[in-house]
């Protein structure tokens, strides 16, 4: 890295990911806590509860509880986070 170039990568705004991770810490733990725990096999992906897809994500209903997920497609994963608001 050149002289300098760090500093303009501080000014940078920053990605809205990013910026999700810095305004939802509890959130961001889980997720890692999550993934960490599928790497590992104590988790394993079910079938979205809703229509039965393979590909799915975790949905947490409770942060403290990161392991214990609700699997869903993203359509239906979506779908809860629009009816929360």
């Amino acid at each position: 890295m050149q002289e300098g170039q760090h500093e303009e990568q501080q000014d940078q705004p920053l990605t809205r990911q990013k910026r999700w991770q810095a305004e939802h810490p509890k959130a961001r733990w889980a997720h890692l806590e999550l993934a960490s725990a599928l790497r590992r096999g104590i988790v394993t992906k079910q079938p979205c509860e809703v229509c039965g897809a393979a590909q799915v994500d975790g949905h947490h209903d409770n942060y403290d509880m990161p392991a214990v997920v609700r699997w869903l497609c993203r359509r239906h994963h979506r779908a809860v986070h629009a009816k929360r608001g």
